[in-house]
């Protein structure tokens, strides 16, 4: 067989774009299941022609299907799998159509058969490759002028400095950084322009710098170059006799003022020792009479806490070896029973703190040590609370949970989930987790309402997920398991559309999971909307997926 011809078989199933082909496609040459170009071709016992992989979705569950030419006289003509053939003169036909370049966007003129467009693309030199400074997408043929003479980040000599400067860069170079770059004083010295690197110490002694009079300090706000504030001070001495005079006033009235702030200090921190005496001595009392009451409640509150943790470890010991609903139902109780009396004690412990040690004290007044106990004590019972609301979640797992490879999916609102899959709002749903056994596999179901990939906007996507779950170190791997997926027939109950899968080994998908899940694997093209969006398939705004996992062959652990 033409080396060719198997290659493109293969890429004809895997490929999730389809050329540009030059003329338009003949009628004979277009799938009738999922109106693309045929896939690896193959024949119906009546002549008709189908992708391979539209096959398997017309049987289902039966061992009989018809042909799904729809046209002014249908065909209709029902065929086994044994009746169905590669079609080896459609696909040569199809190989030898004339197809556009991937890149004939970019510029390229190639017009080739099609058996021969992927070894083009491989060197085709409008293939864009990325600029590797500045990340931009750019036809191989057009990088190196690119790089030379349009690349944001190519390199060039600063006039000034010679120093190499990035293109994009070199404004704020100039502006801030080249040490060369000739300045004006900004003083407005006349005729003096110098080098960024020089212009630090000009400043520094500057005759146009502008400086402060020397009486600053006591009020004076003249500003100007040296000379007029040599002159400013010999002129102005009545002025700055004037500042003196009123900077000394306000002196001593500031001292005062400090004085009398003083003496007041001393007296409020006299009274303050008092207090802090009298403090100290009551604490001292309080203590003295509060240490029993503590006492009595530290013994009481780790004798309840004892006894409820150890029916939360028994409770979770039942959890592990007795997940049974009769068994859950008990623990639920148990629970209910549990939460009354972490009630009950956090009541009490309220009580004891608004009466606090003598019965009608406030918290504030209770000695700091009393306070921490009674703080660890509601940590405790927090530290419960939390436990308890996560054994509520896995009761609500197990009572959902599958352990024999087999999911049952109802989705509801299929058509406000699907428009919310078109305006991009949410374009996937997760199913519950199911399991092959209880310590077997973890997996879920993906779907994409609106579709994925070569499906997307036309189709019902459908992928299978393995997940990591608690017991992956003791099953093998990769996953090996037989994997069929399913939309069920909710009208006669016999036409369900199935696809099944054997699990490729060397796929990531099925290799051991190091993140919460693998990527998704299945079928972009499971079902087309215009024959999903019957009562067959839809009712009630409802549709039911079924995912069935072969758990043969596994050991039992």
């Amino acid at each position: 067989m033409d080396k060719s011809l198997t290659s493109l078989g293969s890429s004809l199933l895997t490929s999730t774009e389809l050329p540009h082909f030059v003329e338009k496609l003949p009628p004979k040459y277009v799938c009738p299941v999922c109106n693309f170009v045929l896939r690896n071709a193959m024949q119906l016992q009546c002549g008709h022609q189908i992708c391979e992989p539209c096959i398997d979705p017309l049987f289902g569950e039966d061992e009989t299907a018809t042909c799904p030419v729809n046209t002014d006289e249908e065909c209709e003509e029902p065929f086994t799998k044994n009746e169905v053939y590669k079609d080896m003169c459609t696909r040569r036909e199809i190989m030898l159509l004339q197809v556009y370049c991937s890149y004939s966007g970019e510029g390229c003129q190639e017009i080739l058969q099609w058996r021969n467009l992927q070894k083009h693309t491989e060197i085709c030199e409008f293939k864009p490759v990325e600029c590797e400074d500045c990340h931009e997408k750019i036809p191989q043929n057009k990088l190196l002028a690119h790089k030379e003479s349009e690349c944001s980040y190519r390199i060039i000599v600063c006039e000034h400095c010679s120093h190499n400067v990035p293109f994009c860069q070199m404004q704020s170079h100039i502006d801030h950084e080249c040490p060369e770059y000739p300045l004006n004083c900004p003083n407005g010295c006349e005729n003096v322009t110098l080098k960024r690197s020089e212009m630090e110490n000009h400043l520094q002694s500057c005759p146009k710098r502008p400086i402060p009079c020397g009486y600053k300090t006591i009020g004076c706000t003249y500003v100007n170059v040296v000379k007029e504030v040599e002159k400013h001070q010999a002129t102005a001495t009545d002025h700055h006799l004037m500042l003196v005079m009123s900077f000394s006033g306000q002196t001593s009235d500031q001292n005062k003022a400090v004085q009398e702030e003083i003496e007041k200090s001393k007296k409020e921190t006299e009274e303050l020792k008092s207090i802090v005496q009298e403090l100290r001595q009551e604490n001292q009392r309080l203590k003295e009479e509060i240490q029993p009451l503590v006492k009595s409640l530290t013994k009481d509150m780790k004798k309840k806490l004892v006894t409820l943790t150890e029916r939360l470890i028994n409770l979770e010991r039942m959890f592990e070896h007795q997940p049974k609903k009769e068994v859950l139902e008990k623990q639920e109780q148990v629970i209910n029973s549990l939460r009354e009396d972490l009630r009950v004690s956090q009541e009490q412990i309220t009580q004891i703190e608004r009466a606090g040690p003598s019965g009608g004290g406030t918290e504030a007044a209770m000695p700091q040590e009393v306070r921490n106990q009674l703080k660890n004590n509601e940590k405790q019972m927090a530290i419960q609370d939390i436990r308890l609301a996560e054994l509520d979640l896995r009761f609500q797992v197990l009572e959902t949970a599958s352990y024999d490879g087999i999911l049952m999916w109802k989705i509801r609102d299929y058509s406000r989930r699907k428009q919310e899959a078109k305006s991009g709002r949410t374009l996937s749903l997760y199913s519950q987790p199911f399991y092959t056994s209880r310590t077997g596999y973890k997996m879920c179901a993906r779907v994409y309402l609106n579709g994925d990939g070569m499906g997307k906007g036309t189709h019902l996507s459908l992928f299978f997920v393995v997940m990591r779950g608690e017991y992956d170190a003791l099953l093998p791997w990769p996953f090996q398991q037989k994997v069929s997926l399913m939309l069920l027939d909710q009208d006669n109950f016999r036409r369900h559309v199935c696809d099944t899968f054997q699990p490729d080994t060397t796929s990531s998908s099925f290799k051991r999971p190091t993140t919460e899940m693998n990527v998704a694997t299945g079928c972009p093209l499971f079902i087309s909307h215009s024959v999903l969006e019957t009562k067959t398939y839809l009712k009630d705004d409802t549709i039911f997926i079924k995912v069935k996992v072969d758990t043969s062959n596994i050991p039992v652990l």
